[in-house]
């Protein structure tokens, strides 16, 4: 799976900015930069939008670039055992890493390495979904949950007024302030029944219909969440992969 590689001017603009924010420079589109890691980091690979910034121990920093010229990134990306890779080529045992699981975190656990995609989604790429089993519960009402730093409604279906599955969004702010970043949940046991596209659906037309970007992060090996934000017509925008010792 690779990304769309013609964007919007609007999230262009947000690819940029994102990976300025993150590591503090300016990268033109279809451009790579390879810098030197930093303290107890091994690898931390960033992509957003065809631009690509790459932090490497000094002494991996020709294999990183050999690699990277002989492979397409985005595509790397998209592969869970893409950390097992790039260890394997910096010459580490993969099995001393543990990645990142998409929910329920083991606190004996050394999570090390952290790997997740981005999606994107405008007006134009919106494919709605059927709605008509979601309630809205707004802020005040005895279910919602959320922090201020969320919106004010939550989409959601329910079985006996308990919240089954969910998605709500975050506004970001400053140089974000058009867009909103997503959240879907669904328990366990009603999972698989199409609940979850349902209410992102409905979280992602509200986003839609203010005019700003909705955004989607999930794990790499998260496939269902993968697979509803493609669902809704979110474009694969980029990832990151980041290995630290």
């Amino acid at each position: 799976m690779k990304a769309i590689q013609n964007f919007s001017n609007e999230i262009e603009a947000f690819a940029a900015n994102s990976i300025y924010e993150r590591v503090g420079v300016d990268i033109p589109t279809h451009n790579m930069l390879i810098t030197k890691s930093k303290g107890n980091e091994i690898i931390n690979i960033i992509h957003n939008a065809g631009r690509s910034f790459v932090s490497v121990q000094p002494e991996h920093i020709k294999t990183i670039s050999k690699y990277f010229y002989e492979n397409d990134i985005m595509e790397k990306l998209c592969s869970a055992l893409f950390y097992r890779e790039i260890l394997d080529l910096l010459g580490y045992n993969y099995s001393d890493f543990s990645l990142e699981p998409s929910e329920e975190f083991l606190q004996d656990i050394k999570y090390n390495c952290v790997h997740t995609l981005d999606f994107i989604c405008n007006k134009d790429s919106f494919i709605p979904q059927n709605t008509q089993n979601v309630e809205r519960i707004y802020r005040g009402d005895e279910q919602f949950i959320l922090n201020d730093d969320f919106d004010g409604t939550m989409y959601s279906i329910t079985d006996n007024k308990k919240i089954i599955s969910c998605s709500y969004y975050k506004p970001n702010q400053e140089m974000f302030e058009n867009t909103c970043s997503m959240q879907v949940f669904s328990r366990p046991e009603h999972r698989g029944k199409g609940y979850g596209k349902a209410t992102a659906s409905a979280a992602t037309q509200a986003v839609i219909n203010d005019n700003k970007l909705a955004l989607w992060v999930c794990q790499v090996e998260n496939i269902p969440s993968r697979r509803i934000a493609q669902s809704l017509g979110y474009m694969l925008l980029g990832g990151e992969l980041r290995i630290v010792i």
